[in-house]
């Protein structure tokens, strides 16, 4: 049973650098693993965009077609990925503000 949850969950996790892969693998129900600032402002701030974004693209749409609304949130920091800190050197960006990575964090969105 465990083998199979991992699976599950392996098959449902993207790796993503930027907002436009962040975006798109959420349309499609999967969560994210991405490098983050770890700063309360830009989580703020992926809340707000990402429910704005499928708020307008709901209403872009038409009735036969299903489209995910909700936030997207951080859901952890996982302890194998996050606790990987960037290295001074290390020129890894967080995928939505730009600013400087400081963790890899596991994020998906609320419903």
């Amino acid at each position: 049973m465990y083998k199979k949850a991992l699976k599950s969950r392996e098959d449902h996790t993207k790796h993503v650098t930027n907002w436009e892969q962040f975006m798109e693998a959420l349309d499609h129900k999967f969560i994210c693993l991405a490098p983050w600032c770890d700063t309360v402002k830009c989580e703020e701030a992926v809340k707000d965009r990402s429910k704005e974004e499928s708020l307008v693209k709901m209403a872009a749409s038409n009735d036969e077609e299903v489209v995910l609304t909700g936030s997207a949130k951080t859901l952890c920091v996982p302890f194998e990925l996050g606790q990987q800190v960037f290295g001074e050197h290390d020129e890894t960006k967080c995928f939505h503000c730009g600013q400087k990575a400081r963790v890899t964090a596991l994020w998906g969105r609320s419903y």
